[in-house]
Formats: structure tokens, C-alpha cells, sequence
């Protein structure tokens, strides 16, 4: 379905289930930058959105597992600590306050208007999601390793633990490989 010319922005239909933002629990999110502008690759803007992303979190009652900030588009994997964290409050709050004081200081949109959402399984493991989300950047060839990138990082984890090597991602990149 093409997307229409008058809304650049389509949003993206949310669970029907609102319990599913709510709780204790693990989501993978990615949100984009407004026309696909390549911000993140500025330390200034990145140290910012960290900052916020720290304070936010801490008041939505979240824990950053990891994040990594390509250049047109930030990942989270991130962790509701009890009953009132609510993943689509957490969204808009980050949004709103970082998206205010970009334009405040640059006089342009900073994020579109939706994001991609996923409500991870309690099975699947969280480590390994954080791997492969670190691992963006080596993917991409922006870095020879994680450890290299300075737009990534966990607000709970060392990302030294977190490079360790893990057979399950190699695998998969040597599928898409060969």
C-alpha cells in the first residue's frame, strides 16, 4: 500500500491490547528521524538524547538495556520495572522533551510521528537481542567492533560484557552471508 503524499508520517497501529505496554516486561523499539536526516552522527546531539533518554527513564520507571543511535534512527531495548510503566507514555514523553528542545535550538523536527514497537516474549533472550542491536553499526561498516561505537551504550550492563562474542549472532550472520 503506497503511502499517501499528504501524511509523509503514517502512524502505526498499536496493539489492540493496551496491557501489553503496561507492566514488567521487555520491548524492542526503534524510532526514526523526521525525513530521514543523518543527525546521530553528531556527539553533541547524541549526548543530549542520552541524557534525556536517562532522565526519562528513571520517571517512566524503565531500564535502557541498550541503545544505539544510527544515524537516522535510535534502537531501545528496554525493560518496564513494575506496574505503572507504560511503553507508549515512556515513547511520547522522550519524544516530546527531546523533540522540544531540537527544535528549540535547530528550528527543525527531530522525530516522526510513530514508532516501531515489539512486546518481547519472556523466553526470548534479552542479551542476545542487545548483541544484535549493538551490532548495527559494525553491520552497517560505520565500526570494526561495538566497543568502537560511541552512539551506543546500556544504562545496566558494561558494554564490554555485552561484546562478548555470541555463537547465535554469528550464525545468523554467516546465513545472511552466504
Amino acid at each position: 500500500m503506497p503511502l499517501d503524499e499528504n501524511q509523509p508520517h503514517p502512524t502505526r497501529p498499536r496493539l489492540k491490547d493496551r496491557k501489553s505496554y503496561l507492566g514488567p516486561r521487555p520491548y524492542f523499539i526503534t524510532i526514526n528521524v523526521y525525513k530521514k536526516q543523518r543527525l546521530f552522527t553528531q556527539k553533541n546531539i547524541t549526548d543530549s538524547l542520552v541524557k534525556y533518554l536517562k532522565e526519562i527513564t528513571e520517571k517512566d520507571n524503565f531500564d535502557i538495556m541498550t541503545y544505539c543511535f544510527m544515524p537516522t534512527h535510535v534502537h531501545l531495548v528496554l525493560f518496564g520495572k513494575n506496574d505503572d510503566s507504560d511503553l507508549c507514555k515512556f515513547v511520547k514523553d522522550f519524544k516530546q522533551v527531546t523533540g522540544y528542545n531540537y527544535k528549540q535550538t535547530f528550528k527543525n523536527k527531530l522525530w516522526v510521528i510513530s514508532f516501531h514497537d515489539r512486546v518481547l516474549r519472556k523466553e526470548q533472550n534479552i542479551k542476545t537481542l542487545c548483541r544484535y542491536v549493538l551490532k548495527n553499526p559494525v553491520r552497517a561498516g560505520l565500526v570494526k567492533s561495538i566497543l568502537d561505537y560511541p552512539y551506543s551504550g546500556s544504562f545496566i550492563w558494561k558494554l564490554a560484557d555485552l561484546a562478548q562474542e555470541d555463537p547465535f549472532l554469528d550464525y545468523i550472520g554467516e546465513e545472511k552471508n552466504s
